[in-house]
């Protein structure tokens, strides 16, 4: 077979100028130009590298596995050699507005971030070496062109092919219309020589076999890559309002603040009623589905002490707010290496239980059951949903203290606040009975509002008696403020890591000593609205 001939990209790129902006400043929209120029879906070059002669077909993949595989694995060495800018145009500012799905990655972010990455970063002996190199993406597209199962790709050069056009950022839409084999999706990535992109990619795409017919456009700084057949409808729809000027989507980002180096957005009421429609379903899930509501947005951001995935949910169905109180998990004893808590579940039940009883009704039936809840009211000697409020109570915490695993049982124990703690008691009896659980295995206890739950006496007598977890310095950085939490996780991975010792080697090891701790906590911020963090702390 002739070998292909190897494509050389541009030697002088154009380096655009951005202005800059401060950490905590957002991003802003300008309104988008007009239409730019395209390039036909299907494009004969004189000197199009041969396609192989076996292998699939991966249209856009391919520019995933390469082009955006390499952002995503060499951002957080991108960091240390980037300027302080974080500014200039983003995705969302050439995709169209009814996108219901984002995805963006931004490793030029604001300074702020950059500068708690590399701090952060700097603390993992995984990436010490990527954050030394020159240009870690360099190094990261040849292991991702290696890796390519086309070895068309591989032949292209990142110094000469890729770095004179590739810019920072990219981000991906997904518009009503497509099917579930075909989504209606578009691609933007930021480019700084349309010419060098536009011939760079066209001879990417053109590696597949047969030919591609992806289509590529370009449109103010930016390739837009979408599936054939959708390239023009896709710059018109972005010609009447992009992503950027959807008000539900900027004010959830704003919303959201920081956003970071990777950020989300997901309109669930259009969204799902469009999964709906690929996925064939019909009856109750089918009308879940299509009355669903409100949206979601995530950031993925730095501090110099953790990486941190926040989001916030809004706009959903407005169903009562529920204020939470995660004061239980603070007041565990100090030894404690993990812990979760759920506040307000009682009243969470209130108008959850509905919906989770049809639920229930539909899987059984589906098994032959008619009356599943009945069945097991008969068989507990309990009222639902009535029980399970008791049961789980306004604050429920599960947790585990240090320890070294050498008994058979490992120690760990439940605390209940409870509107009713003795029917609390009488049933957590009851399904000890149940389930064949002597007294033997757990030991429970009343104390006032509260039931203690441990598997040995001993913890049930330190949940009792309490501590100040939430005094330690690792507990507040890992998950803030749990005063108003409904929901809160605490791991201590120091405490983790002399459990493990001696278990775990290598590079394994080295990366969970670099850990110190995982946090998440979510709060109801209002009526169908709430917000999350979910920390990773290093040491």
């Amino acid at each position: 077979m002739t070998e292909p001939t190897e494509p050389t990209g541009p030697t002088e790129p154009t380096e655009p100028t951005e202005p800059t902006h401060g950490a905590s400043q957002p991003y802003t929209y300008p309104t988008p130009a007009g239409a730019a120029e395209t390039v036909p879906g299907e494009v004969t070059l004189s000197d199009d590298p041969q396609p192989p002669t076996s292998g699939g077909r991966k249209r856009t993949g391919l520019l995933v596995g390469g082009v955006v595989t390499a952002l995503i694995l060499g951002g957080a060495g991108a960091f240390a050699f980037q300027t302080l800018s974080g500014g200039g145009s983003q995705p969302a500012d050439v995709l169209p507005g009814d996108a219901y799905a984002y995805l963006r990655l931004d490793i030029d972010p604001s300074a702020g971030q950059k500068i708690a990455a590399v701090r952060f970063l700097g603390k993992l002996p995984q990436v010490k070496d990527t954050l030394g190199a020159d240009d870690p993406r360099k190094q990261l597209w040849q292991l991702a062109s290696k890796d390519a199962s086309n070895d068309c790709v591989a032949r292209f050069s990142y110094d000469t092919d890729i770095a004179p056009w590739l810019g920072d950022r990219v981000g991906a839409a997904i518009r009503p219309g497509g099917t579930a084999d075909a989504p209606n999706v578009a691609i933007a990535i930021q480019v700084k020589d349309e010419s060098a992109a536009k011939d760079t990619l066209t001879k990417l795409f053109a590696c597949d076999k047969g030919g591609s017919d992806t289509e590529l456009r370009m449109k103010d700084g930016y390739a837009i890559v979408t599936p054939p057949g959708v390239g023009d409808a896709t710059l018109a729809a972005a010609a009447k309002g992009t992503l950027a000027q959807n008000a539900d989507f900027t004010s959830d980002m704003a919303a959201l603040g920081e956003q970071g180096i990777l950020s989300a957005w997901f309109d669930m009421g259009a969204g799902l009623k469009e999964i709906q429609k690929f996925s064939g379903t019909t009856g109750m899930d089918a009308t879940a589905l299509a009355s669903a509501k409100g949206r979601f947005a995530t950031a993925v951001r730095f501090d110099a002490d953790y990486v941190e995935m926040a989001g916030v949910v809004r706009g959903a169905d407005a169903t009562k707010s529920v204020k939470g109180d995660g004061s239980e998990v603070a007041s565990l004893p100090a030894n404690t290496m993990a812990a979760v808590n759920v506040s307000g579940a009682d009243q969470m039940l209130d108008s959850a239980w509905p919906q989770l009883k049809k639920q229930i009704e539909s899987l059984a039936a589906a098994d032959g059951e008619s009356d599943p809840i009945g069945m097991v009211e008969q068989q507990l000697g309990i009222k639902l949903p009535d029980d399970l409020k008791v049961l789980l109570g306004r604050s429920f915490t599960l947790a585990m203290p240090e320890q070294d695993l050498k008994s058979d049982v490992p120690v760990l124990g439940a605390k209940v606040v409870s509107s009713d703690a003795k029917r609390a008691d009488e049933l957590v009896g009851r399904l000890m009975e149940s389930a064949g659980v002597g007294g033997d295995v757990l030991t429970h206890k009343v104390e006032g509002d509260k039931v203690f739950v441990a598997t040995t006496p001993d913890y049930a007598d330190d949940l009792k008696s309490g501590g100040k977890l939430g005094d330690s310095d690792t507990f507040k950085v890992a998950v803030g403020d749990v005063s108003n939490a409904t929901a809160t996780l605490f791991v201590d991975l120091d405490k983790v890591d002399a459990l493990v010792k001696g278990d775990v080697h290598g590079e394994a090891k080295s990366f969970l000593e670099s850990l110190r701790a995982v946090g998440f906590t979510a709060t109801n911020t209002g009526n169908g609205e709430g917000s999350f963090t979910l920390r990773v702390l290093g040491d």
